[in-house]
C-alpha cells in the first residue's frame, strides 16, 4: 500500500505545535500518546511527569472559542508535551473559584509570579487527565488495543456467547466480524428476518429466509411402535406410530441466495469457501436448533453450457446446464441440508 499523503511523526508534531487550537482535545491527547509510546498512559499512573503530556489550564476572564490554547512539545526535562487548555480550570471564567481568586492569580502572573497558577495546575492536571481517561475507557475504538481485544469488544462477545477465549477462533468466520452484529446475535428469540439481515449484510448478496419448509425426521428405535406383550408405544392417539420417521414442519427452513453472478454462485457451492462460511454463520445464529436447506439462484445471463474437459470442470447437478437456447429466467439449484 502506498503512503502518499500519510502524516509522519514530524508532520504531526509540527501541526500540533503550530495549529494546536484547531485540534479536538481528545484527538490531540491521543496523538501525543502515540508519539510517546513508552510514556505512562494519561491518567493511569501516579507520576504525572512520566505521562506523555502535562496539562495546564489558562486563567482568563474571557470566554474562549477553542478547547486547546496551545501545545508545546518537549516543554521540560522529561521531554513531556505541555498542553494549555481553556476548560476544566479551577480559576478563570469557567472555573468554580470566586472571581477574586481569578483576579489574584492574574495579578501575580502580571508580576511574574506563577506559583499560585502552578499550584492550581497540580489539581487541574489530574482532573483533566481523569476526564480524558473516562472518554478513553468508554469510547469504542479510542483505546490503543486492537478492536477485537479491547474491553468493549469483550463485553460484546459476552452478549452472544463468545465471552471466554476458549469459545473463540473456532469458526471459519473471524470473530471480530461478528462484533458488527452483536445486536442481532444477542436477540432472543432468534428470528428468520434476523438471519436474513445477518447473511445479506455479511455476504453482500440477496438473501431470503423461508420458514416451515419441513423435512422427514428418522426416529430412534426406542420411539418405534412395537405390538405384543413386550411392545411399546402402543396407545392409539397417544404414542402409536406407523413407520420409523415423521414429517416435521417446524424443524427446517430454507435459505435462498441470489440472484448471483457466476463467481458468487461457484463460491457458495459446497466446494467453495463461501458455503462453509454461510453454513457456520447460519448455524451459529440458529444455535443448531433448526435444520436448513441452501438454494442458489444464478442470474439468467450467467448460465453457460457446460463442456467436458473445460478448465473450470463440470460439477454434476450444480453447473451441468444443458443449454441449447438462450436462458431468460434465473436458475435455482437446491443444495440440500447444510452440514
Amino acid at each position: 500500500m502506498g503512503t502518499a499523503g500519510w502524516w509522519t511523526d514530524s508532520a504531526l508534531e509540527d501541526a500540533l505545535s503550530s495549529d494546536g487550537p484547531r485540534f479536538d482535545f481528545y484527538q490531540a491527547v491521543r496523538l501525543l500518546e502515540l508519539l510517546s509510546p513508552d510514556a505512562t498512559p494519561v491518567g493511569d499512573g501516579i507520576r504525572p511527569d512520566l505521562e506523555a503530556v502535562r496539562f495546564q489550564s489558562t486563567v482568563e476572564q474571557a470566554f474562549t472559542g477553542t478547547d486547546i490554547a496551545s501545545v508545546e512539545l518537549d516543554a521540560n526535562d522529561h521531554e513531556q508535551a505541555l498542553m494549555r487548555v481553556n476548560f476544566m480550570g479551577l480559576a478563570g471564567a469557567l472555573g468554580p473559584l470566586p472571581a477574586p481568586y481569578t483576579r489574584m492569580v492574574l495579578s501575580r502572573l502580571q508580576d511574574g509570579d506563577p506559583v499560585t497558577r502552578d499550584f492550581l495546575d497540580i489539581f487541574n492536571h489530574r482532573l483533566i487527565s481523569l476526564m480524558y481517561r473516562v472518554r478513553k475507557t468508554h469510547r469504542v475504538g479510542f483505546g490503543g488495543e486492537a478492536p477485537d481485544d479491547d474491553h468493549v469488544a469483550k463485553f460484546l462477545y459476552a452478549l452472544f456467547g463468545l465471552g471466554t477465549e476458549g469459545l473463540r477462533q473456532r469458526q471459519a468466520i473471524p470473530d471480530v466480524a461478528l462484533l458488527r452484529y452483536a445486536g442481532l446475535l444477542a436477540q432472543q428469540p432468534r428470528s428468520a428476518i434476523g438471519l436474513q439481515t445477518l447473511l445479506a449484510d455479511y455476504f453482500k448478496v440477496g438473501v431470503t429466509a423461508r420458514q416451515f419448509s419441513g423435512h422427514w425426521v428418522r426416529l430412534d428405535e426406542d420411539q418405534w411402535t412395537a405390538i405384543g406383550a413386550s411392545g411399546r408405544n402402543q396407545a392409539l392417539g397417544r404414542g402409536a406410530l406407523l413407520g420409523q420417521r415423521i414429517y416435521d414442519v417446524q424443524g427446517k427452513m430454507e435459505i435462498q441466495l441470489g440472484p448471483l453472478d457466476l463467481r458468487e454462485y461457484l463460491d457458495f457451492l459446497p466446494v467453495g469457501q463461501g458455503f462453509n462460511s454461510l453454513s457456520e454463520l447460519a448455524r451459529f445464529y440458529l444455535q443448531e436448533t433448526i435444520e436448513f436447506d441452501v438454494r442458489l439462484t444464478l442470474k439468467a445471463e450467467q448460465v453457460s453450457r457446460f463442456s467436458l474437459g473445460s478448465h473450470e470442470g463440470a460439477r454434476l447437478g450444480w453447473t451441468t446446464f444443458l443449454k441449447t437456447q438462450p436462458v431468460h429466467e434465473d436458475v435455482t439449484v437446491g443444495l440440500g441440508i447444510a452440514t
